[in-house]
C-alpha cells in the first residue's frame, strides 16, 4: 500500500516539477533532490535543460549529482553551456564524482571560462581527482584558475592571457593579485596590459596597476601615470605618486614636487617620501617648504626626506622644525639634522638659528618650551638653569600614550612582513588601536597581495569608521 502511495506520490511531483508555478516546480525540485531516485532521471533533466527558473535549474543539477546512475552525466555536461554560470557551477559540483575521460576534459575547457567562479569551480574539480595537466598551457590556466598567481606567472608572457582574464572578471582582490603577478612577467606586454588597468572602472585595480608599474618599469611608464595624478581618488594618487617615485626617472622629480601641495595630506605625505628615496637635491626647496605644512604626518615625512638627502642648505629650516608642536616631527627633524651632520649642534647654521628659536618657545606648548630651551643650553646659547622648574616631554605623556604609539609603531612595521599571517593579524591589531597613522598604514595595505590580509585590512577600516562615527554621535 505505501509503495503505491509512493509512486502516486512521485508521480505527482514529476508533474509538479513540469507544468507548476515557479514555487511549485522549487519545491517538486527540492522533493527529489532529498529523495534522490533513478526514476526522476527524466523530469530533472527536462528541468535542468528546459525550465526558464535558474534556482529551479540549480536545484535539478544538485539533485541529479545526488543520484548514482551513469546516465546524469549526459544531462550535466550538457548544462555546462548554460547562460547562467551559478547553474554551470551546480553541474560542476554534481559531475565531482566522475572521472570519465569526457568529463575531465570539458573540465580543461572551463579553465578558460568567462566567468570567475566557473573556471575556479572546473580547477577544484578535477584537483579533486589528481589531475595532471598535459601540457604548458593547461598548467598554466589550471594555476591561475586554482589562485596561484604568481607561480602561473613564472611561465613568462604566455600566463599573461589567463592572468589578464582574471583582472577583467575575478572579485577585487584576486584581480589586485594577479596584477601584481603580471608585474612579475618580463615581456613589454605585460606593461601595456598593466597601463590598460589604469583604465578601469574600479579603483583598487587602478591603485593595484599604478603599484605595479613602479615595480615593473618600461619605457612610457611616466607618462602612463600623469593622468592618475589628477584622479579624484586619493589612494589612486598615492599609488601613483609612490610608482613615480620607484621609477626612479628624472622627469618623475617635478611631478612629485607639485603633489606636495595636493589638497589630501596622504598624497603630500606620499609625495615627500618619495622626494627623500630619490635623493634629488632639487628637492630640497619645496620639501623645506613642506615643513609647514597643517599636517603633522606630511611634516615627520618632509623632516625624514630632508635627512636622506643630505643637503646641509635644509640645517636652518630644520632647526626651526625643533620647535614643532608634534612630538614626532621633532625628534625626526633632529634625527636628520644628524644624518646631515653628527655634529650640527655646533654648526654656524644652527647658532644663526637660535635667535628664532628663542622666540618660537615664548608662547609654546609646555613639551616644546622643554624640548627647545635644553636644546639652547646645549649649545650655550641659554644658561643652564633655564631648564630647570620645566617638565619634560616624557613626564607629561601618560604611559598608556607611550605604550599605545609603541604599539602601533610595531604593528605598522610588522604590515611589510614577508608571512602573510603576520600581516593579517598586525591589520587586526591596528584596527583595534586607531588613530591616524594608524589608518593611513592600513589604507595603503588595504591592497595587500594576498586576499585574507585585505579582507583584514578592510575589515579593520571599517571597523576604525563605525568606531570614528559613533564617537561624533
Amino acid at each position: 500500500m505505501l509503495t503505491i502511495i509512493g509512486h502516486i506520490m512521485l508521480w505527482l511531483t514529476l508533474r509538479q516539477l513540469r507544468n507548476g508555478t515557479l514555487a511549485a516546480r522549487k519545491k517538486a525540485a527540492k522533493e527529489l533532490w532529498r529523495a534522490a531516485d533513478p526514476c526522476a532521471l527524466e523530469a530533472l533533466e527536462w528541468a535542468l535543460l528546459n525550465d526558464p527558473d535558474k534556482e529551479v535549474r540549480q536545484i535539478a543539477a544538485s539533485a541529479l549529482g545526488r543520484i548514482n546512475d551513469s546516465r546524469r552525466v549526459d544531462p550535466l555536461l550538457k548544462v555546462l553551456q548554460d547562460k547562467d554560470s551559478d547553474v554551470v557551477c551546480s553541474a560542476i559540483l554534481a559531475l565531482r564524482r566522475s572521472t570519465e575521460e569526457r568529463v575531465i576534459q570539458k573540465m580543461i575547457s572551463l579553465l578558460r571560462h568567462e566567468d570567475f567562479g566557473v573556471r575556479a569551480s572546473a580547477a577544484q574539480m578535477i584537483d579533486t581527482i589528481r589531475w595532471v595537466p598535459g601540457d604548458r598551457q593547461q598548467r598554466i590556466w589550471f594555476q591561475v584558475a586554482k589562485g596561484w598567481y604568481d607561480r602561473a606567472a613564472t611561465s613568462g608572457a604566455e600566463a599573461l592571457d589567463a592572468l589578464q582574464l582574471v583582472v577583467k572578471s575575478a572579485p577585487m582582490h584576486n584581480a589586485v593579485r594577479a596584477i601584481d603577478a603580471m608585474a612579475k612577467v618580463a615581456d613589454p606586454r605585460a606593461i601595456e596590459l598593466l597601463r590598460a588597468a589604469l583604465n578601469s572602472k574600479e579603483p583598487s585595480v587602478q591603485i593595484a596597476a599604478a603599484y605595479a608599474i613602479g615595480k615593473a618599469g618600461g619605457s612610457g611608464a611616466v607618462e602612463s601615470l600623469k593622468a592618475c595624478l589628477r584622479s579624484e581618488h586619493p589612494q589612486l594618487r598615492v599609488a601613483s605618486v609612490n610608482a613615480l617615485g620607484a621609477l626612479g626617472a628624472a622627469e618623475a622629480a617635478g611631478l612629485i614636487c607639485k603633489m606636495l601641495k595636493d589638497k589630501e595630506w596622504e598624497v603630500r605625505q606620499e609625495a615627500a617620501s618619495a622626494l627623500g628615496k630619490r635623493k634629488n637635491l632639487e628637492a630640497r626647496e619645496p620639501l623645506t617648504a613642506t615643513l609647514r605644512d597643517p599636517d603633522a604626518d606630511v611634516r615627520e615625512a618632509a623632516a625624514m626626506a630632508l635627512g636622506r638627502i643630505g643637503d646641509r642648505r635644509a640645517i636652518v629650516a630644520l632647526v626651526l622644525t625643533l620647535a614643532d608642536e608634534g612630538t614626532s616631527v621633532r625628534r625626526i627633524a633632529a634625527a636628520s639634522l644628524s644624518r646631515i651632520d653628527p655634529d650640527w649642534i655646533t654648526l654656524p647654521e644652527t647658532h644663526g638659528a637660535a635667535e628664532k628659536l628663542k622666540g618660537a618657545i615664548k608662547d609654546a606648548e609646555p613639551v616644546v618650551k622643554y624640548f627647545v630651551t635644553q636644546l639652547l643650553v646645549n649649545m650655550g646659547a641659554l644658561p643652564s638653569d633655564a631648564i630647570a622648574g620645566l617638565a619634560s616631554e616624557d613626564r607629561m605623556t601618560s604611559p598608556a600614550d607611550k605604550r599605545k604609539q609603541m604599539a602601533t609603531h610595531l604593528f605598522i612595521t610588522l604590515l611589510e612582513d614577508p608571512d602573510r599571517d603576520v600581516r593579517q593579524a598586525a591589520a587586526e591589531a591596528l584596527g583595534h588601536l586607531g588613530g591616524k597613522r594608524a589608518k593611513q598604514a592600513l589604507t595603503r595595505t588595504a591592497t595587500d597581495p594576498d586576499g585574507d590580509v585585505a579582507a583584514a585590512t578592510q575589515m579593520a577600516l571599517q571597523a576604525m569608521e563605525v568606531k570614528s562615527s559613533s564617537d561624533a554621535k
